[in-house]
């Protein structure tokens, strides 16, 4: 299943370690904040300034090069 802009940061999380790994490239802490059960994908581009389809294109390749 592919990480999609309303996929939450849990979700992706468990996809693959792999992704931890792009968030923690972006010097993000979604792994481990409250709201990550809750925020999205969007959510976490729109509020860190992130483009959305290069952030999303990097959490797939994460997850594909983990398979």
């Amino acid at each position: 299943m592919e990480i999609k802009e309303k996929t939450t940061v849990e979700d992706a999380i468990k996809k693959s370690r792999e992704v931890v790994k792009v968030f923690e490239r972006h010097h993000l802490d979604c792994p481990g904040c409250r709201g990550y059960r809750e925020d999205t994908i969007e959510k976490v581009a729109l509020n860190n300034g992130l483009d959305l389809r290069s952030f999303l294109k990097e959490l797939n390749a994460a997850v594909k090069g983990a398979q």
